[in-house]
């Protein structure tokens, strides 16, 4: 599915003893009303000279399951375990096949073509098993958000670290209410903001480039 969004995330470091009681939650939660299991492997590309980067930007391919989407991500603001970002998706075969695509869905198309006519390396990738929740919450501001607990590693260069995190993103609904729930979440389990990207890690975990 080709999609174009602002994306409303918080982003949280989840010690492994943690998970078991997060999936204990998330299994009695009434408010679930869908569950998947996603195989995802990506890997973050950028320009001889960082064009992807400098703009503040970053684009990947990534496997889930048996498909292929070409993203790429613009970061708003961050602050803690939250971040604001603008964020393009679209099946695509390669990174130059989603580069053609991504203007449909609404990414900078000026961008868009300048990129398409570079030269790029790989600077990180990802592997991780994605559990993630459907959660829909009725009531006088009403929101829904998707719960993802992630497990798996990343990193390059023949260099990798495992992690564990949970990603909570607005999909609709109220902004004000899905924060106060992130933020009764955080307490309630002890969470530990996470305020790098997998990329940000994986960068440095391969020792590609200095830590950005």
């Amino acid at each position: 599915m080709n999609q174009n969004q602002m994306e409303q995330e918080y982003k949280w470091h989840v010690p492994i003893e943690t998970l078991a009681a997060l999936a204990q939650e998330l299994h009695i939660a009434p408010q679930r009303t869908a569950h998947d299991t996603i195989q995802m492997e990506a890997i973050y590309y950028d320009t001889a000279d960082d064009l992807v980067y400098k703009n503040g930007a970053a684009v990947r391919i990534r496997r889930e399951n048996r498909r292929t989407i070409c993203c790429m991500k613009r970061t708003i603001k961050k602050e803690g375990a939250s971040a604001l970002r603008e964020e393009y998706e679209v099946e695509a075969a390669d990174l130059a096949d989603g580069l053609r695509k991504l203007p449909d869905v609404g990414a900078p198309r000026d961008f868009c073509e300048m990129l398409s006519r570079q030269t790029f390396r790989e600077i990180g990738r990802t592997r991780f098993i994605r559990s993630c929740y459907t959660l829909h919450f009725t009531g006088d501001t009403p929101f829904t958000a998707e719960f993802a607990v992630d497990v798996g590693e990343l990193g390059g260069n023949g260099r990798w670290s495992s992690f564990e995190e949970l990603e909570l993103e607005l999909k609709s609904g109220s902004s004000d209410a899905f924060s106060a729930y992130a933020a009764d979440l955080e307490r309630r389990f002890a969470l530990i903001p996470q305020k790098k990207s997998k990329l940000a890690r994986a960068i440095a975990c391969a020792k590609l480039s200095p830590e950005k």
